[in-house]
C-alpha cells in the first residue's frame, strides 16, 4: 500500500495538522515530506508482516504475571499537600480554588 498525497491531506485534517508551507514553485513541500514519511511507515509495517510467527501465541497483556487485583480502599486526603497546592493559586476559598463564574 503506498499513501498518496490526497490520503495524506486527510490524515493530516483528521489529526488537526496545519499544512501550509510552499516553496518557490507554489508546491507544498510539507504534504510531499508527509507522504514520504507515511510510506516509510507502511514500509515498515510491510517488513514487520513478513515474519514468522506461527506458533507464537498472541499476548493479552504485555506483563507475564497480570498483576492481582488490589482492594479498593479510598485513603484520607493529605491535608499538607492539599493546601501546598492551593498556595500557588491565585484566589482560594477555604479548601477550594476560587475561579470567575462561567454561564
Amino acid at each position: 500500500m503506498k499513501v498518496d498525497e490526497k490520503t495524506a491531506e486527510a490524515i493530516s485534517s483528521l489529526a488537526r495538522l496545519n499544512l501550509t508551507e510552499l516553496d518557490s514553485q507554489g508546491n507544498r513541500q510539507d504534504v510531499e515530506k508527509l507522504v514520504e514519511e507515511f510510506n516509510k511507515i507502511v514500509g515498515y509495517m510491510d517488513i514487520l508482516s513478513e515474519v514468522d510467527t506461527t506458533g507464537v501465541e498472541p499476548l493479552y497483556s504485555p506483563m507475564l504475571c497480570p498483576q492481582s487485583p488490589r482492594e479498593d480502599i479510598p485513603s484520607p486526603p493529605d491535608e499538607e499537600r492539599f493546601l501546598w497546592i492551593l498556595d500557588d493559586a491565585p484566589e482560594t476559598f477555604g479548601r477550594f480554588f476560587k475561579v470567575p463564574k462561567v454561564l
